[in-house]
């Protein structure tokens, strides 16, 4: 049977490379984009479909019937809110969009989950905690909520049925790193990456980790680079 993966965000060189090799090993692909879906030349099928994790409602009903009649081998979220630097008290508004996203995220592995039979869920994260910077208020509070979900889903779900793992990593050459200051910038580039020399690597290791069930990975989070502080 042919594998099929569902990927959620990731419009950049890593999304690009990941689509290239997953479709390459003759697997079916659906990416959800909350942009303009774009053009894709190579071998496979890549299916792509609007979805916005701030207002999942039309997006699910469009996803549902893609993903429906197979079994998915790997759902991989990258997508996450916009996030900007910001050392003030959180706004109302502003946690309500990140509850929101959330929300959304939650939808989706619930669509998800009954047709992951044996299969992963691999979220890609930010290493926030290898970062000695100030501000990021709203990455802190969002990922900190999407790990607390993780985590609970990796306690309620058997490791033979579904296997949970997170990535962790810190900066990927050639992706958009905004709002991020330029010296924090620079030593972040200095200390790539334990392993990811450039997203091509980062898009490899993601196929290595979910193209087979990794019951022994569940509930697991692995960090590149794994220790030291920028």
């Amino acid at each position: 049977m042919t594998p099929k993966y569902l990927i959620v965000g990731s419009g950049g060189p890593t999304g690009s490379h990941l689509r290239h090799h997953l479709s390459s090993s003759g697997a079916t692909i659906v990416n959800t984009t909350h942009r303009p879906s774009p053009d894709f030349v190579g071998p496979g099928i890549i299916r792509w479909t609007h979805l916005d994790i701030l207002d999942v409602a039309e997006g699910l009903k469009a996803l549902s019937p893609l993903i429906e009649g197979e079994k998915l081998r790997a759902l991989i979220l990258f997508a996450h809110p916009t996030l900007v630097q910001n050392k003030r008290p959180l706004s109302y508004g502003e946690m309500t969009g990140l509850l929101k996203a959330l929300e959304g995220i939650k939808a989706i592995l619930d669509l998800c989950l009954p047709v992951l039979d044996k299969g992963s869920v691999l979220t890609v994260l930010p290493c926030l905690s290898l970062i000695k910077a100030d501000g990021y208020l709203q990455a802190r509070v969002y990922f900190g909520g999407l790990r607390g979900m993780l985590e609970e889903y990796a306690r309620s779900i058997s490791a033979a049925r579904t296997c949970l793992l997170n990535l962790e990593i810190v900066h990927i050459p050639g992706e958009s790193t905004p709002h991020v200051p330029e010296p924090l910038l620079s030593r972040m580039k200095e200390n790539t990456l334990g392993g990811f020399p450039d997203p091509e690597s980062l898009a490899r290791t993601i196929m290595g980790l979910t193209a087979e069930p990794k019951p022994w990975m569940h509930g697991e989070t692995f960090r590149f680079p794994g220790t030291g502080l920028l």
